[in-house]
This record gives structure tokens, sequence and C-alpha cells, in this order.
């Protein structure tokens, strides 16, 4: 069997965002302008302190019971590396999009956030590198430059043997009803059409919205082919999400990278006593879900073949 020595430093960093048994059980607390909207609809009012203070508190709940956890820069990476919060068996995945925030939503605007690239990222210890995008691919111009960009980030995550994450969000254009149901058949379709064309480009793992229904889940799989696949939350309640999580376990979902679905009650001044417990007791119950219905992900040699296919000169080769 061979073994492709140029992605070994992926591997481990796939090990480590990996659980024992092989899923992607994923804290996501990256979140930018939206967690401060938590604490004040003033954002310039929270104190950076403040967003720090609570960032720990929740990486410190959470993490124990997940394999891995998405960090932003500003408030949570650093900081949990630093204080030693994040615990050094738990993988640690950073974004890489500055997302451009209004009290009306986000910008569509795909943007790298400025002096934050992935050498920066792979020096910090980092195991991944998470691009987030809103992408309709009918839009030419604008999708050809995205494809480009991952394909040039792809390179780059190569090169520093980090694996790259890409969230390709589908979102409504003008006109478009959500509860259409040609528009959620044709959403369906362009969900599975941009799982296959960003695994086609070198990407590691898809953060993918739940595209509907199990059928629609199962053409999403088939589209990734054999990339391993995990879902995100996208602000759904905790109930709902879980619901989504079993059906696209099922279909061969490895894991899940949530968020609010997860901790969205256990933030800010309303949050009570029990929210932190209660966060940390849906993070079990998707474990238990994922490890029930879900498709673990694999890539190693069996360690009787390794000897020959690993000879005592490999490293020699290794960056050639």
């Amino acid at each position: 069997m061979n073994v492709d020595l140029q992605r070994l430093g992926k591997l481990r960093r796939m090990t480590r965002l990996a659980s024992d048994d092989g899923f992607f059980l994923v804290a996501a607390m990256d979140h930018p302008e939206n967690y401060l909207e938590l604490f004040d609809k003033d954002i310039s009012l929270v104190p950076h302190a403040t967003v720090v203070e609570s960032k720990m508190e929740l990486l410190a709940a959470l993490s124990r019971h997940a394999s891995a956890v998405l960090v932003d820069p500003m408030w949570s990476l650093g900081q949990g590396v630093a204080t030693r919060t994040l615990p050094g068996g738990v993988g640690m995945i950073a974004p890489i999009e500055q997302l451009s925030y209004t009290p009306t939503g986000w910008g569509l605007e795909t943007r790298l956030r400025p002096q934050w690239t992935v050498e920066k990222i792979a020096a910090l210890g980092a195991d991944g590198v998470k691009l987030f995008l809103f992408y309709r691919a009918e839009l030419a111009d604008v999708a050809e430059g995205q494809r480009k960009l991952v394909a040039e980030l792809a390179v780059q995550c190569e090169h520093w043997q980090v694996p790259l994450i890409v969230e390709p969000i589908w979102y409504p254009l003008e006109g478009e009803d959500p509860g259409d149901p040609a528009v959620q058949r044709a959403r369906a379709t362009a969900i599975a059409a941009s799982a296959a064309e960003f695994a086609r480009l070198g990407v590691d793992i898809l953060k993918m919205q739940f595209p509907g229904s199990a059928q629609a889940c199962e053409e999403l799989d088939s589209a990734a082919g054999g990339v391993p696949w995990v879902l995100l939350s996208e602000g759904a309640g905790y109930a709902d999400f879980e619901q989504q999580m079993e059906i696209a376990a099922r279909a061969g979902a490895s894991g899940y990278i949530a968020g609010r679905a997860v901790w969205g009650d256990a933030v800010g001044p309303l949050s009570d006593a029990e929210a932190l417990p209660r966060a940390q007791k849906r993070l079990v119950s998707l474990n238990e879900i994922v490890r029930r219905h879900g498709r673990p992900w694999r890539d190693a040699v069996p360690v009787g073949e390794v000897a020959e296919a690993m000879p005592a000169t490999w490293y020699e080769s290794f960056r050639r």
C-alpha cells in the first residue's frame, strides 16, 4: 500500500481534530460581532475583557466534551492557549475570513482577515483553517473568484500541512422565497453541487448546511466524493439541530461544527446558572447521535502494512 508522505502532517492534524473513534465533534465559538450582541445591541459598549472572559468560560465548559473547537483570533484562540483553558488533547480550528457585519445582517463579500494567514495559524499550533463564504454558483463572476480563493488556500494549507475546512453557505437571492418548495429543492441541489465543487479543489473537510431531507443528505454525501463532511447548526434551535444531526449522520456525516444551537442561551446577562451545564449535555447528546449513526473518518495505513510502505529512510522523501 502506498503512503502519501506529503500529507503526513495533515493526517496528524486531522487525527487531532477527530475523536479517538474518528468523528469530528466540534464546538464552534468563533462568532464575532453577533457574539457581542448577546451582551448589548450596541456592540461598541461591550468591553474586550467581557468577551474574553465569556469565551474562556464557554471554552472551558465545552472543550471537555468536544474533539476540537473552532475559536476566533480576537477573543479566544490566543487567550485559550495562553491560559491553558484549551486542553492539549483538544484540536483547534481557526477561521481565516473576516465577515462584514451590520445590524441588519452579514455582508456577502468573501474577505480574508488582514494580517492573518495560513502560516500564522499553523505557527500558533492550530489543527485546521476554516473559510466561510456565501456561495451561489449562478453568480458566475463572484463564484469564480471564490473558487480561485479556495484553490489558493488549498495550496497554502498543503504547504503548511494544515487541513482546510470550507463552509459554503447557500442564501436566497432577491425574489426567492425560502419557503417555496421549488426554491427548497433548488437549495438542496445547490448545497450538494457546492460540496462536489469544493471537494474537487482540495478541501479536507466540508462544513455543510442541512439540505432539508434524508434524500438530500444522501445526495450531499455522494457529491462529497469521500471528503468527510460535517453539519453546521446555522442558528437552528437545539431540538431542530438534534433531529437534523441524526438525519445527516445516517446519510454519512462524520460529525458537526455547532455553535449557537448548543450554547446560545448560555451567553450574556440573561443566561441562568444551568445554561452551561445544559450546553454540555447538548454536546454529549450530539456525540451519542453521531457515534450511533455517523460515518467515522479514516485515513490510515494498517499496521501490518506500514513497515513495507514506509522504509527506514521514508523521512528523506518528506517535503522533497
